[in-house]
């Protein structure tokens, strides 16, 4: 049998660990705008009750989030020309 995955639950005050600063409010606003991921479950049947994440869980956003950033990072870069030769050398060749 392969091994089974170390599952480890996170509550909002395991998120800075992971580098999620935001306040309660905030990471509420960020799920209803569905911009982070919903919790897996509450500690208990009470309405009140904490929150949780599993880890992977929030790994799986930070690496999405990452990149998204690495990917609007390459947009975002101008295209670079040989001064020479007038040909692009950061995409296709010139037309």
């Amino acid at each position: 049998m392969p091994p089974r995955a170390n599952l480890k639950m996170l509550l909002r005050r395991d998120l800075p660990e992971k580098g999620i600063t935001w306040s309660r409010q905030h990471i509420n606003r960020k799920i209803r705008a569905k911009e982070f991921p919903p919790p897996d479950g509450k500690t208990s049947d009470a309405p009140s009750a904490p929150n949780w994440w599993w880890n992977h869980t929030i790994d799986k956003y930070l690496r999405q989030r990452a990149a998204a950033f690495r990917e609007t990072k390459r947009a975002a870069q101008p295209l670079r020309r040989d001064p020479v030769g007038g040909t692009n050398l950061s995409g296709p060749p010139d037309p």
